[in-house]
């Protein structure tokens, strides 16, 4: 993608390309756009977390299992229903 293009700018290119009533459509953006929308909605579809053995916990106590987001990795609370860091969507109902 030459240049970013963020989800906003990307309904509205999409929403103009609709309209135009050209048969000269320029592939190349109308290409970018459906690729911010098809990225940003693979974030609203939930994944199941991690889940990673961890010896220790930050206090030393021991502790069996923590979790991972499975899009970036960052450390998850089990009450988030987004990662904080990359905005995934969690299902924890099958753990």
């Amino acid at each position: 993608m030459p240049t970013e293009m963020t989800i906003e700018a990307a309904m509205i290119e999409l929403n103009r390309l609709k309209t135009e009533e050209r048969m000269d459509i320029d592939r190349e953006r109308l290409t970018a756009a459906i690729d911010v929308l098809k990225d940003a909605a693979q974030f609203r579809i939930a994944k199941n977390p991690l889940r990673v053995r961890q010896p220790k916990d930050l206090f030393g106590r021991k502790v069996e299992y923590r979790f991972n987001c499975a899009n970036c990795n960052t450390m998850l609370n089990l009450h988030w229903k987004f990662c904080p860091e990359c905005g995934q969507a969690l299902d924890w109902s099958s753990l």
